[in-house]
């Protein structure tokens, strides 16, 4: 939940507060969740209506000249990735984190984002297709 509050948000402050609130509505309205099993994907959703909520209150987003908060992994070529990965636009880098990151499916990413499957394919389409020019770009 973390990553992903941290890919879209770019803040690490921000990204632990939209987990907290995550975690504090899910248990909120745990009563209102049909299948224990969908628990995973279900409060994902709950993260991804809290980051679109923070972003839209917050306005122009300003990066923070320290990038490192972002390496995910340690060697150079997966650091290479997730600085390709938060250089893409948010539509992209969320389905991105979502899908490389965090593991679910196009399915699943749809019914988080409230978007059709075949969008949900179509921007991790363009967005591999982003990263493969700019990882080609940098790597001659």
């Amino acid at each position: 939940m973390y990553r992903y509050a941290l890919g879209v948000l770019r803040n690490s402050a921000d990204a632990e507060d939209a987990v907290g609130e995550t975690v504090l509505k899910a248990y909120a309205h745990l009563a209102q969740l049909k299948n224990p099993e969908r628990f995973r994907s279900w409060a994902m959703s709950i993260l991804v209506n809290v980051t679109r909520t923070m972003l839209a209150g917050r306005g122009r987003l300003e990066l923070p000249g320290d990038m490192s908060l972002y390496e995910q992994h340690s060697s150079k070529e997966q650091s290479e990735l997730w600085y390709a990965v938060m250089d893409l636009p948010q539509d992209f880098r969320q389905v991105v984190i979502l899908y490389y990151y965090e593991g679910f499916r196009t399915k699943e990413i749809a019914r988080m984002m409230n978007l059709s499957e075949g969008t949900v394919k179509s921007r991790l389409n363009r967005a591999r297709q982003k990263l493969k020019t700019a990882l080609e770009g940098k790597n001659g």
